[in-house]
């Protein structure tokens, strides 16, 4: 009963959640379309950018609707069907090449570090059990995220740093760290809630607020842990996602 009464009052929380974040963009589809229907004489330069605002708008709810998807099925997912050896390195450099054309717009550097600390060497050959395309999309959604607040000429950095003893218990971390403003004091217990989403500072405009929210799924399904903090010097925020390492990985 109570896991039963648990899930009629998740799906009212994504309901009611997801109606608000509706809101916006239907009101501008709606108010865009009144528009066009009242004025049939109106400038082809005014036709154009109220059409323009439908499309963007209608795209906007297409991919609330679809990453709101993605991680409600994410969330029912009890364990990974089938886990596979995932090797950490080759999978940021994978990642900071994709990643180039659009860091490149806004002279951004993505750069893979070498290992930071912990056990020297064994960073390259860092190993862990998991689902790989799910690690690819949070430690993707972590270095997208990175990119949008670095400043233009910023430099974006992905490290591993492994802990541990090999044969048990051994951990490792994927850093990401940007050069941003950080996080204001506001947000920092917020910033993995669904729906929570900040204005980017090169375009002030806030993404659907569902990717951090996805990445903590990923990294608890991976019996892992995600975190979000600033920078100890005060330059930028770093996110680190800490995964279990394999048994001689």
């Amino acid at each position: 009963m109570r896991d039963a009464l648990a899930g009629r009052n998740y799906v009212a929380d994504y309901v009611q959640t997801l109606t608000h974040e509706l809101k916006s963009p239907l009101s501008a589809i709606r108010g865009a379309a009144e528009l066009l229907n009242d004025e049939p004489a109106m400038p082809e330069a005014d036709r154009q950018r109220f059409l323009g605002n439908i499309q963007r708008e209608t795209l906007r709810i297409q991919e609330l609707v679809d990453r709101m998807m993605e991680l409600a099925a994410l969330e029912s997912r009890r364990q990974i069907e089938h886990p596979e050896a995932v090797a950490l390195r080759p999978l940021l450099h994978e990642l900071a090449a994709s990643a180039q054309p659009v860091a490149a717009a806004r002279r951004i550097e993505v750069v893979v570090l070498p290992v930071g600390d912990g056990d020297e060497g064994e960073g390259d050959a860092a190993v862990v059990e998991g689902d790989a395309l799910l690690l690819r999309r949070a430690i993707g959604n972590l270095l997208d995220n990175a990119i949008d607040f670095s400043p233009t000429g910023g430099r974006v950095t992905l490290q591993l740093a492994t802990h541990g003893q090999r044969g048990g218990g051994s951990s490792v971390d994927i850093i990401v760290r940007d050069q941003g403003p950080g996080i204001p004091d506001y947000a920092d217990d917020k910033v993995f809630e669904r729906f929570y989403s900040l204005a980017r500072p090169h375009s002030q405009k806030k993404s659907t607020g569902l990717g951090l929210a996805f990445v903590k799924e990923i990294a608890e399904l991976h019996r892992g842990r995600v975190s979000l903090r600033n920078a100890a010097d005060g330059k930028g925020a770093v996110a680190v996602l800490t995964l279990l390492r394999m048994t001689g990985g």
